[in-house]
């Protein structure tokens, strides 16, 4: 490759790394922990935020019993059979304050005689929580559909492609000479570039998915009005069956043993997990019908959906299910899959898991190898000591970005764990603890020396994760899933450990920066 060339793509990979990098490392620590949003939902509950569970053959009883009881429920509920993901009770709904806009949050069961028990609960949802914080990298504004950091993330995506391919360009020329090198006896850059390097190639089919979806889901509103407008012009997008007129009342909702052969007749392999109701007793009342389909390139994370009238059990939307949507459908749904990891089951779901992390890792070095190569240019030049106010500004940045990232999300579980018995403001008390938690750090980089930064936040970071640990422990006796805090504390366990060795390591070396380093 032309020396010019080289430079160019080089140019184009720097700067599209840097402007994205920070806000992608958010997105990519909390989407690692976003594979296992359900497990972390009911990690955050207790004995207390829970109802029995109940028998297959209970459910259209409770169902009937629920809309008759509380008809609001009726505007979107959500049921969650026997064969679901663990919850804390087999039916929910929200009600919204249409003067405020505020949500309370209902969940009701039967008890051992077959009357019904239903509440108002408090639940963190914390996995939720974590998700649209993977969504937006924590940017405020909008609601959850319209936010701006999903936008923000979308324009971010955009780049980070770009930084992929012109990354790909530079490597080619030698990669099998650099493939998996790591020279820690050379200058401290080539170190951090050839690290770079290995956590992309490594991961780069995953990275080129994630870019690629991201920018799809961020702006599918914008495509899908684009293709109404110059494609399907007058004609509709997407076919609605007409509702039928009938008698849309509590007794008429189709059978779950009716909706099972339904759905088994399109989908031998179907396992109904969780249905959603919405708009019951309406001409437009559906039923977004969720289920296990192992091995199929399936809508969610979990789960296949179809979409049908809750009375009839017609034929409904099918473009959701693996075996009769079609090519254009088996595309849609492969682009939420790859980025969901909805294939493969809990291995995939790990895999993901280590692959955001390193994702993480990517950006971080990203940020390093900048920061290093701007400091060796000074020096090669015979440039001052003083360290050019951007290089300085970027490395406090780097460090109290990615460990206020850290920071915050274990102060958000710990909050969730801690406040989510019986507390009315729990996701308020979650929300502030994540952004207390991700701005401290920030600030203290700005206060003290970056090494000094970092070595003290990657301590207090363990502290939190051993508090995170010591706390699961605390209230086990009131835990709904013993497995699920075993999960909670190997990993928060393993993270500890990562980071503490980092620490000691980071200590270790303190003396031996360089004067004119920026860390120090």
């Amino acid at each position: 490759m032309k020396l010019q060339n080289y430079k160019s793509y080089q140019q184009v990979h720097i700067w599209t790394g840097i402007i994205s990098g920070l806000l992608l490392f958010i997105c990519f620590v909390a989407g690692a922990l976003t594979m296992f949003k359900a497990p972390l939902n009911i990690w955050a509950m207790h004995e207390k935020n829970a109802l029995p569970a109940i028998e297959l053959n209970q459910y259209d009883s409770l169902i009937k019993t629920v809309l008759q009881t509380h008809p609001d429920a009726s505007k979107e509920m959500t049921v969650y059979l026997p064969s679901a993901q663990p919850n804390h009770a087999p039916v929910t709904w929200t009600i919204e304050d249409e003067a405020t806009h505020t949500h309370t949050f209902w969940h009701a069961s039967l008890d051992s005689s077959g009357e019904l028990v239903s509440e108002q609960t408090h639940i963190s949802a914390i996995g939720d929580f974590l998700d649209h914080i993977h969504r937006t990298a924590g940017i405020p504004g909008g609601d959850d559909h319209d936010a701006l950091g999903i936008f923000v993330m979308g324009f971010v995506s955009i780049l980070y492609f770009v930084a992929i391919v012109s990354g790909l360009v530079i490597f080619l020329p030698t990669w099998f000479k650099d493939l998996f090198s790591l020279r820690k006896k050379k200058n401290g850059k080539r170190f951090w570039v050839d690290f770079h390097n290995i956590l992309g190639i490594t991961a780069l089919p995953f990275h080129i998915i994630i870019a690629i979806t991201t920018v799809v889901f961020a702006y599918h509103d914008i495509l899908y009005g684009s293709m109404q407008q110059w494609v399907y012009k007058d004609s509709p997008m997407f076919n609605r069956p007409a509702p039928t007129e009938m008698n849309r009342g509590v007794d008429n909702l189709i059978s779950i043993a009716q909706l099972t052969k339904e759905i088994t007749d399109i989908e031998p392999e179907f396992e109904i997990a969780e249905l959603r109701f919405a708009g019951l007793g309406t001409p437009r009342a559906r039923v977004l019908v969720g289920g296990e389909l192992v091995g199929e390139i399936i809508r969610g994370p979990d789960y296949a959906f179809w979409v049908t009238d809750p009375y009839t059990a017609s034929s409904g939307y099918t473009a959701m299910l693996p075996s009769i949507s079609g090519v254009p459908g088996k595309v849609v749904n492969s682009f939420f899959t790859l980025h969901f990891g909805g294939f493969g089951g809990s291995f995939i779901h790990w895999v993901y898991f280590a692959m955001g992390l390193s994702g993480a890792l990517l950006f971080l070095t990203g940020n390093v190898v900048w920061v290093e190569s701007r400091r060796k240019k000074q020096i090669q030049n015979k440039a001052p000591v003083e360290q050019k106010r951007s290089v300085r500004i970027m490395a406090r940045l780097t460090i109290g970005v990615c460990a206020g990232a850290v920071v915050g999300i274990v102060l958000s579980l710990l909050a969730a764990k801690m406040f989510s018995i019986d507390n009315p403001n729990i996701r308020t008390y979650q929300l502030i603890a994540y952004y207390i938690g991700f701005f401290t750090p920030v600030l203290y980089s700005f206060i003290v020396t970056p090494i000094k930064a970092a070595i003290d936040s990657l301590y207090l970071s363990s502290l939190l994760l051993l508090a995170t640990i010591g706390i699961t422990l605390y209230f086990s006796s009131s835990s709904l899933s013993a497995s699920i805090d075993i999960g909670v504390c190997l990993v928060s366990a393993t993270i500890l450990l990562a980071l503490l060795t980092t620490a000691r390591h980071l200590q270790k070396r303190r003396s031996a920066i360089p004067i004119d380093s920026v860390w120090a």
